[in-house]
C-alpha cells in the first residue's frame, strides 16, 4: 500500500514536473485538424497522381517519418491506407453512378494498373469491381 502511494506521487511529480514541457512541444509538431484538412484536400486534388509520404510530409514542412506518426496519432491510421480507402471509396462511386470502364476507372482513382485495382480492390471491398458494379449499379435518369 506504501509502494503504490510512492507511486502515485512519482507519477504526479513527474506530470507536474514534465507534463506541461511535453504538451508545448507536442503542440508545434501535432497534426491539428487545419494541417489535416490541408492533407486531405491535396490528397482529393491529386487522387489520380502517384502520390508520396514525401509529397505530404513537405505541405507540412515535416520530415517523411514524424509526419506518418503525427497523422496515424490524428487518424488512427497510416497515410497509405488513407490515401488507398480514398481511392476505393471514389473507385465506388463510379463503379455504382456509371458504365465507364475499369480501366479507365482505375486510372482516374490513381491504380496504375486495371490488375493492381483490381487487386486492391477485392482486397479491401470483398469483392471485385465488376461484381460490385453489377451488385450497386445505380442507372442515371435522363
Amino acid at each position: 500500500m506504501c509502494l503504490a502511494a510512492f507511486a502515485d506521487v512519482f507519477a504526479l511529480h513527474l506530470a507536474r514536473r514534465y507534463g506541461h514541457d511535453a504538451d508545448t512541444r507536442e503542440a508545434g509538431t501535432s497534426l491539428t485538424q487545419p494541417k489535416l484538412s490541408v492533407v486531405e484536400h491535396f490528397i482529393h486534388e491529386h487522387i489520380a497522381e502517384n502520390i508520396h509520404i514525401e509529397h505530404l510530409a513537405a505541405l507540412l514542412h515535416m520530415s517523411p517519418s514524424h509526419f506518418a506518426r503525427a497523422f496515424k496519432n490524428a487518424t488512427g491510421h497510416p497515410p497509405h491506407l488513407y490515401l488507398i480507402t480514398e481511392r476505393l471509396r471514389l473507385a465506388q462511386s463510379m463503379l455504382s453512378e456509371g458504365s465507364l470502364p475499369l480501366i479507365d476507372i482505375a486510372a482516374r482513382a490513381g491504380f496504375q494498373t486495371q490488375q493492381h485495382f483490381t487487386e486492391v480492390f477485392h482486397r479491401y471491398a470483398g469483392c471485385t469491381p465488376r461484381a460490385f458494379r453489377l451488385a450497386h449499379h445505380r442507372p442515371t435518369i435522363r
